[in-house]
């Protein structure tokens, strides 16, 4: 439990172009170089409301933006964001082998190194894609260096989601890595997303603000994220599915007002930050620590 007066929030964004999420274009990657790049304009709006608030996020590169946008990310990173990784060409983590994982942490290490002169010590695997079935997943980040991990998503759907783990950050089993668990809301036992993406779009922003109050009464952080796209009001998405016009274009007007809102109601920062203030609080030591094992 953190105190009262610290560092109660993080905010996260997961840097990817709007063809690379949940999309039917992301498994097209031979035709990426075709579609129309917007993640630099998108970003640059996410970055002037992020300066407007006086806020620093957390920014998980995907490491394809990152070879194809450089002066993307040295941009954000100069700004004085943390840069993070969120693999290479945004696949479920749970479809991959542990080689295949690795290889893709190595690729977008090595490009985020060269931008920045600094290896990322934070991770989120696509899709929220870490759950019992990748503990190796975990032994890799580590052997790699990360000191956090945000790829949990404590709630159970039809395409991703870990409900047995804690909805609040822990020690990951037999790890020194931290977990940052995407936040949810507690409704009659039953835990409901509200942490970001088509949630914070979908949902009334009353909601969203009593869930993170709920979460801040208990003494733990929010963990809130976005996508850059979802801010491209401009966007022409003939390209995509009736679905993908619901889940990826429903709520973008109302967005930007949403993220003004919240982000002048509570208090954010890093999750680096978080961590540190973390580990250095008694009550996240190893010996007082719910965690899971791997």
């Amino acid at each position: 439990m953190l105190q009262e007066n610290g560092l109660m929030n993080a905010f996260t964004v997961d840097l990817e172009d709007w063809f690379q999420g949940l999309t039917s274009t992301n498994p097209l990657v031979d035709q990426w170089p075709a579609f129309e790049s917007r993640v630099v304009q998108a970003t640059q709006r996410l970055l002037a409301l992020l300066n407007e608030q006086q806020v620093k996020a957390t920014f998980f590169v995907l490491g394809y933006v990152a070879d194809a946008h450089p002066d993307l990310v040295e941009m954000i990173y100069s700004q004085g964001h943390e840069i993070g990784v969120h693999g290479y060409y945004h696949r479920f983590v749970t479809r991959l082998t542990a080689d295949e994982f690795a290889q893709e942490l190595d690729q977008t290490i090595e490009v985020i190194y060269k931008i920045t002169g600094q290896s990322p010590i934070g991770h989120r695997a696509p899709y929220f894609s870490l759950n019992s079935s990748t503990p190796w997943a975990f032994d890799i980040l580590e052997s790699r260096g990360f000191l956090y991990d945000s790829s949990v998503f404590p709630i159970r759907s039809t395409l991703y989601g870990f409900p047995e783990a804690p909805r609040f950050p822990y020690k990951v089993g037999g790890h020194q890595l931290f977990e940052f668990p995407a936040t949810t809301m507690s409704i009659a036992g039953i835990k409901w997303p509200i942490a970001g993406g088509f949630y914070n779009r979908a949902l009334p922003y009353a909601m969203i603000r009593h869930g993170i109050r709920q979460t801040n009464k208990q003494g733990e952080p929010a963990i809130i994220y976005v996508h850059p796209w979802e801010l491209d009001t401009e966007q022409v998405y003939s390209q995509v599915t009736i679905r993908e016009r619901i889940t990826h274009y429903h709520g973008r007007r109302s967005l930007q007002k949403k993220l003004r809102q919240l982000l002048s109601e509570f208090q954010f920062g890093t999750l680096q930050e978080l961590m540190l203030q973390m580990a250095a609080s008694v009550e996240y030591q190893p010996d007082e620590l719910t965690v899971i094992s791997t």
